[in-house]
């Protein structure tokens, strides 16, 4: 089998130029490698889709959800009512997500705002997304189920700003992650059908300070 380089070179540089197409006329800002296969780049140790993309599953989703209806009720209904997002992982910081999948903590719950009026240290932006690919708690790239029928969305808080004026100095503003349980589908594998699996997305933003970075020492 040969491979013609110049082709392939042509080919990829066209894929990258109406990604960034795409991505301009969504008015979205690109930040991440282009992964192949699938109009998404990784983007906070996930993948980030505008679109499905002509690779999508969608008609062996479908056929599967078709002749197992029974099956995908009892599944759908364990992920809507199931609030437990753990193994491999509750939640992880940066440093965690880059050197792991992630680790296996006791489930806590989430440091919501409260009605003081206070504001957080850090600058973030709130996300509702619907991903139709993900990497998994192994690194393997999976079809998301989403369709007319199962929508799966998530929530997610993104830092805007790495420091601000209320986190500075030792303290910088750091991304959080948790892990979400969501109907999947191995585009490589149709006999798996459609199964559940981890997926890491990012969660909130907060403030980290160094350990006895602004204590002083009385002598």
């Amino acid at each position: 089998m040969t491979i013609n380089a110049g082709n392939f070179s042509v080919s990829w540089a066209k894929s990258k130029v109406l990604w960034t197409a795409l991505s301009l006329a969504l008015g979205l800002e690109i930040r991440g490698d282009i992964i192949r296969g699938t109009p998404c780049i990784k983007k906070h140790h996930q993948l980030f889709c505008p679109t499905a993309g002509n690779t999508y599953p969608l008609e062996r989703i479908e056929l599967f959800i078709d002749e197992n209806k029974a099956l995908m009720k009892r599944m759908y209904g364990e992920f809507e009512t199931g609030g437990d997002y753990g193994p491999p992982g509750q939640e992880v910081y940066e440093e965690d997500a880059r050197t792991e999948r992630g680790r296996r903590q006791v489930p806590r719950p989430g440091n919501q705002t409260s009605d003081t009026g206070r504001v957080d240290a850090c600058q973030s932006k709130i996300e509702i997304v619907t991903p139709y690919w993900a990497a998994n708690s192994a690194g393997k790239i999976r079809a998301i189920v989403n369709t007319q029928h199962f929508e799966q969305a998530i929530h997610q808080e993104v830092c805007s700003k790495v420091q601000t004026n209320r986190c500075a100095g030792d303290c910088g503003c750091e991304q959080k992650y948790k892990w979400h349980r969501l109907l999947a589908y191995d585009p490589d594998n149709d006999c798996k059908g459609i199964f559940m699996d981890w997926f890491l997305f990012p969660s909130c933003c907060v403030c980290r300070c160094n350990p006895n970075g602004n204590i002083r020492h009385r002598t």
